[in-house]
């Protein structure tokens, strides 16, 4: 299978090369513009509601949610590999870092991998890694620069640890992909459950409140680059339910709201969420799908 498909490591599983290359590729793209770039399809996404008058839109508080995000995610892989063909997205598996007395000391936060917290001494500016200020500018809501990427590790009240295994097992159990009226009201949604809407903020919502920071605000978040680790976990996640609940489909197919349905185009690409549906036929897994394929053959 492994030759077949670009395999999606866990960060705690990379080599010290791969690390090396993968953040080679980030800073390469950041030069080039193409990194902003992803930026700006973000916080685009997320004033284009759906419809106008709704908190929907086209990327969050919504079942496109996580289409959306797999065809991004698979766009900005795609542009790491025009740098490195063998580069390919690593996941942050955090429900695994949760267990940690100080999750802050994950591999992840290394200064040869994603860099550490912020300085509190610095305005809590990340002073660690390959992404220090001077390395690596943010941009704002309209694409200026805005100073140095920032980090508040679990500062908040409402999200000061990182979600657990059990949160996760749990959305993994719910049947439904999504229910109406598919927004951040839904009950009973899969697809709301690991959004982190349902007694919020939970899972993917909470994860971007504890980092802090740029990834604490929804149009600034892919500032930070472990927002494309962090969301290649929820794709993973995704992923498992896919295979666990074969039988249910993509929800609404039609009749939601429009750039909702099964068919629709998601803002701002001609992409559906049909598309996407098939991770492997897009041609990647995840290291996880390996395990499994060998304890059953």
């Amino acid at each position: 299978m492994s030759n077949k498909y670009k395999v999606r490591k866990n960060v705690l599983s990379l080599t010290d090369a791969e690390k090396r290359d993968f953040i080679r590729a980030v800073l390469i793209l950041k030069k080039k513009g193409i990194y902003d770039r992803y930026i700006a399809w973000h916080g685009a996404a997320g004033k284009f509601h759906t419809p106008p008058s709704s908190d929907r839109n086209a990327a969050h508080m919504s079942s496109a949610f996580l289409p959306w995000h797999r065809e991004y995610l698979l766009r900005f892989e795609r542009d790491l590999q025009s740098i490195d063909s063998e580069v390919t997205l690593p996941y942050w598996e955090w429900e695994t870092d949760a267990q940690l007395q100080d999750p802050s000391q994950s591999q992840i936060w290394s200064a040869d991998f994603m860099g550490g917290n912020g300085n509190p001494k610095k305005d809590f500016i990340v002073d660690t890694g390959p992404f220090v200020a001077g390395r690596w500018t943010t941009i704002d809501e309209q694409g200026n620069p805005s100073g140095g990427l920032k980090r508040n590790f679990g500062a908040t009240k409402e999200a000061p640890t990182l979600p657990t295994r059990d949160d996760v097992l749990n959305a993994l159990k719910i049947t439904k992909y999504d229910t109406p009226p598919w927004d951040m009201t839904s009950q009973n949604s899969f697809r709301n459950q690991l959004e982190g809407f349902i007694n919020g903020p939970q899972l993917h919502n909470r994860v971007h409140r504890w980092v802090g920071g740029q990834m604490g605000v929804v149009p600034t978040a892919p500032n930070d680059p472990v927002f494309f680790l962090h969301h290649a976990n929820v794709d993973r996640i995704w992923a498992v339910w896919q295979m666990v609940h074969r039988n249910q489909n993509y929800q609404p197919m039609k009749n939601g709201p429009f750039g909702q349905n099964f068919r629709d185009p998601m803002y701002p690409w001609n992409t559906t969420p049909e598309d996407v549906m098939n991770h492997r036929k897009l041609g990647y897994v995840y290291d996880i799908e390996l395990r499994k394929s060998k304890r059953s053959s």
